[in-house]
């Protein structure tokens, strides 16, 4: 061993690390709570209401149905929106990869329906369909269908034209042109685009919620500010954030991470 060149564990125990780890997945939950009390103190608790009091409020809560109930018909819409999002954006968007004259001609729209924010959806299917489930699931669709769309027509449209030229000579059917050049070509980019759609979808969903329905997170959240029930407002917006970081963590990052390279194993050498 050179002079100089201590063994890593030797410099940094395995316990430290552990204790730096820690310490840094519970810093921040520590400062949040801190500048909570702060607030609440400076405020006054009818405006912030205390972490406790909150708490309180979401324990209550989550003995009752109602939390389940309008928890689930959130994630329901939410999942429901990306799913048939996804599924236009496959049969769509492959279709116009393939075509390039076709994908020329639609992008300008997919464009305009892209740059909308969720409000003027919200807005025009309120007139449309009225309050329910049906405004949060469609204002998900337009509001990732550009992104997933656009992902996948670009992917296919850079797939080698070569390969697509030797099945149409070797008459390869379609659907092993599918499975065996599409699919692998375009799956990485979908995953990309999914995993950002899949981050928008529950707080597009949570958004069209407090508007344009009843029943679900958004809408309790509604009629919590509407009441002024500062503790209830805050025990719902608790459980929004803990569906964000569900998702983020549970599934989001498993994804991009399942895109990343992996690194090259170092020399011996």
């Amino acid at each position: 061993m050179a002079p100089g060149n201590f063994p890593r564990a030797f410099l940094f125990p395995e316990i430290d690390r552990n204790h730096v780890k820690f310490a840094r997945y519970i810093a921040a939950p520590v400062i949040v709570v801190v500048v909570w009390l702060l607030a609440s103190h400076a405020f006054g608790e009818r405006l912030v209401p205390p972490p406790g009091r909150v708490v309180v409020e979401l324990t209550d809560m989550a003995g009752t149905a109602q939390l389940w109930r309008h928890l689930s018909l959130t994630v329901f819409r939410g999942t429901a929106g990306l799913a048939l999002a996804t599924l236009m954006a496959i049969v769509i968007g492959v279709p116009c990869g393939l075509l390039p004259r076709v994908m020329h001609a639609l992008s300008p729209l997919v464009t305009a329906v892209q740059v909308c924010p969720p409000i003027i959806w919200i807005s025009l299917l309120l007139v449309w369909v009225g309050l329910g489930t049906a405004v949060p699931i469609l204002v998900v669709v337009v509001a990732v269908f550009p992104v997933l769309f656009l992902s996948i027509a670009h992917a296919v449209m850079s797939l080698n034209r070569e390969l697509f030229e030797m099945a149409s000579i070797y008459h390869v059917p379609p659907k092993r042109v599918l499975t065996g050049i599409i699919i692998p070509g375009v799956a990485q980019h979908a995953l990309g685009a999914f995993s950002f759609a899949l981050g928008i979808t529950w707080k597009v969903t949570a958004t069209a919620e407090f508007f344009g329905a009843e029943s679900g997170v958004g809408a309790r959240l509604y009629w919590a500010y509407r009441n002024l029930d500062m503790s209830r407002l805050f025990a719902w917006a608790i459980v929004l954030v803990i569906i964000g970081m569900a998702l983020e963590m549970g599934l989001i990052h498993p994804l991009r991470d399942s895109l990343q390279p992996a690194s090259a194993e170092p020399s011996d050498a």
